[in-house]
């Protein structure tokens, strides 16, 4: 394994496994704006061949594993080649339909990786009546600078990093300086906040949490009503769920989020703790 100096590198690599692939298969979709931060602070490592491709984005105490392969036998050979799937902490990712993931998943368990947790899409696309503002909602404003440390450890503290995809410190204060982090404040605390990214007519809320101490104030609901109203020009709101996170789901539902059929299979390797 070795760490990625440029882009190019990856796309390379990519190149190699695609060249004369009888069935390629990939899991590796990153944005190109993700995949330069990952570049330029040294998260991100490969090990490759003429057919297939690894790639581990360092994340705290683990990885991400990233694939690209000309087919199933060449991804086999190459993930059972690799040490660092033995020796370290390992996250991996298949998005799709349920049944179109199925050899995939076998595939990937004849490795060592078993189902961590599963995740399905949410999807809203006509507007819905909103109710009408609270005195909350004039504590809701964008996030600065000064807040992404107050950030960090909220989301730290609320989700699971081996299965939510958690930030890393540079990539909330990007996502800062781009206006992408709505926030609640409760004097100078962070009592709430709603991460989106919008591209285009198109837009992701990756988080949306209230601090328990704080969940009698309506800041939830605040949060949502600024965040319709910040991205009016979005034709299609899109979002990712713990699939059996009932409390969630209803309140998705309630904002006119509907299942779309998306899955994602979160799998880890036995390095992972149970």
């Amino acid at each position: 394994m070795e760490p990625v100096g440029n882009i190019g590198r990856v796309y390379s690599a990519v190149q190699k496994a695609k060249t004369g692939a009888s069935g390629f298969i990939t899991n590796f979709f990153p944005v190109q704006r993700k995949l330069q931060g990952w570049i330029d602070y040294g998260d991100l490592f490969c090990e490759s061949d003429e057919s297939a491709a690894l790639f581990f984005r360092k994340d705290r105490d683990f990885r991400h594993f990233y694939f690209c392969a000309a087919n199933a036998v060449a991804l086999q050979e190459r993930m059972a080649a690799s040490v660092v799937l033995k020796k370290e902490r390992v996250m991996t990712d298949l998005v799709g339909n349920e049944a179109a993931l199925s050899d995939l998943l076998t595939l990937l368990k004849t490795v060592g990786f078993r189902q961590y947790t599963r995740l399905c899409r949410m999807a809203r696309t006509a507007p819905i009546e909103m109710q009408q503002q609270s005195s909350s909602d004039s504590q809701i404003v964008y996030a600065t600078q000064a807040d992404c440390r107050a950030i960090l450890d909220l989301l730290e503290r609320s989700f699971n990093r081996y299965a939510e995809q958690l930030p890393m410190l540079y990539e909330l204060e990007a996502a800062v300086a781009g206006r992408q982090i709505l926030v609640a404040k409760h004097g100078n605390a962070i009592a709430g906040l709603l991460f989106f990214e919008t591209q285009g007519f198109t837009s992701t809320t990756r988080y949306w949490l209230v601090d328990e101490q704080f969940r009698s104030f309506r800041f939830g609901s605040a949060l949502m009503r600024r965040y319709f109203e910040t991205q009016s020009a979005v034709r299609r709101f899109i979002l990712w769920v713990i699939a059996d996170n009932e409390n969630a789901i209803q309140k998705y539902h309630h904002y006119g989020f509907a299942p779309d059929g998306l899955v994602d299979c979160v799998l880890a390797n036995r390095m992972i703790p149970v």
